[in-house]
């Protein structure tokens, strides 16, 4: 039996992770991305972006013959069984989608598409996009074409195992034939698959991504109240959680803003909803509001300490969006050394796995590859993104090259006590050392 051919538009982070795991999991994969650089580097099995296990993953479905890419989407779509929709869509300065990819690639595919093709959207966009692929295919093709919509629900780190196993399983269709070839499709990964409208399925992207925004809002707003007051927000959280109404995963630790397009995109999408129907988003809007102030508090704690930032140096460890990925895109630690290199303070930069290609492009700091080299001379280091590799750092070596003795752990990822013995000034967020630890420079 002729296995399914499976088209995948689109690779970045998502694109590639799918279009690994199809072949591992049997499908014929073909590829493609609206770059020619990023398909020919992968026909040589370079990532465009690292993910654990990805390369390995990679490299096994090259080698087996059943992964290929391609250039064009049209040449991936032709003889298709399934065409995966997982274009990445940036968002620009007001968290607002581009989804020229998505078009210009559904006008590129539609007079290809045999007759039994269903086109699957994974990719991250605004509610009634789907409707917009569906005008465009119907006209190229000349018919109607069968797709589907799922929210895409990976997290960068840990992307492989989220794929193969979803926590969200949820497919949204407008008829019953088309839901039971993608649950057949999609089988492999869960049998448990739920129905709605596409409509439905892209409204819950949207409502997820803000539920969780606003628990990370909350979460960040009552560690500043404990650090106020002399309270473990951290401690705080993990109690809460015992409560089974809030639940043992909900994100309240207190530390950086959500940080990354994808929780700001689909707030910015909820809150232009509300203001196209004359709805009042005002939790909301409150969320957005927190969180555009929460990193300011980085530079403000230090201002606390050191004083003037003006000539002061200042070591920040980790600059991708989160651990264990390469993007820089919307990273917080970008967003932090702005407003240090604004303030005066000349910043050096350290971290294990971002892009060195997108770092040429950042002139507000100077990129160190050895830790301690980025931290000699500093008057205060900053954790701003959690790698297991800055765990395992020797913290008295740290502090015999700096010049000064803060530490700012944003993510808590050393023990306070420990750091304190070596002689540093230890803060961090929401642990209640705020008002112990201020003191002029």
């Amino acid at each position: 039996m002729t296995a399914m051919r499976v088209a995948v538009l689109g690779l970045w982070h998502q694109g590639v992770v799918a279009a690994a795991c199809f072949a591992d999991l049997g499908y014929e994969v073909v590829a493609t991305d609206a770059s020619p650089a990023v398909v020919t580097g992968l026909q040589g099995g370079k990532l465009p972006v690292f993910e654990p296990g990805l390369e390995d993953l990679v490299g096994k479905g090259l080698a087996s013959g059943k992964l290929h890419f391609v250039q064009g989407f049209a040449a991936a779509a032709r003889d298709a069984d399934i065409v995966c929709v997982m274009i990445d869509t940036p968002v620009d300065e007001n968290d607002v989608s581009d989804l020229s990819s998505i078009f210009d690639a559904a006008h590129d595919i539609a007079p290809v598409l045999k007759n039994k093709t269903v086109v699957y959207v994974t990719s991250q966009i605004p509610i009634g996009t789907c409707a917009k692929i569906q005008e465009i295919l119907d006209a190229g093709a000349g018919r109607k074409i069968a797709i589907g919509y799922s929210p895409e629900n990976l997290r960068l780190g840990i992307a492989l195992q989220r794929f193969l196993h979803p926590p969200l399983p949820v497919i949204g269709t407008d008829d019953v034939s088309t839901f039971e070839t993608l649950v057949a499709f999609l089988s492999p990964l869960t049998k448990e698959w739920q129905n709605c409208g596409i409509a439905t399925a892209e409204m819950l992207k949207h409502a997820l991504n803000g539920f969780l925004a606003v628990n990370i809002c909350f979460g960040n707003e009552i560690g500043n109240l404990c650090d106020a007051v002399g309270a473990d927000g951290g401690a705080l959280a993990k109690l809460l959680r015992l409560e089974p109404r809030v639940g043992p995963n909900a994100m309240l630790t207190p530390g950086l803003g959500f940080a990354g397009g994808t929780l700001a995109r689909d707030m910015m999408t909820l809150r232009t909803i509300g203001d196209r129907y004359g709805i009042e988003t005002l939790l909301l809007d409150g969320a957005w509001n927190t969180n555009k102030g929460q990193n300011k508090l980085v530079v403000h704690r230090l201002g606390e300490l050191l004083g003037n930032l003006a000539g002061k140096r200042i070591c920040v460890l980790g600059l991708t969006y989160k651990a264990d990925t390469s993007t820089l895109r919307r990273s917080a630690a970008l967003e932090v050394i702005e407003d240090l290199h604004a303030a005066g303070a000349k910043v050096h930069a350290n971290d294990p796995g971002a892009d060195r290609e997108e770092l040429t492009k950042l002139d507000t700091f100077e990129f160190v590859e050895d830790v301690y080299e980025a931290a000699e001379g500093a008057d205060a280091v900053i954790l701003m993104t959690p790698w297991h590799f800055y765990k395992e750092i020797d913290l008295k070596r740290l502090h015999s090259v700096m010049r000064g003795d803060v530490l700012f752990d944003t993510a808590r990822l050393w023990s306070a006590e420990a750091a304190a013995g070596l002689g540093f000034t230890y803060i961090d967020i929401g642990g209640g050392r705020a008002a112990k630890s201020t003191r002029s420079y």
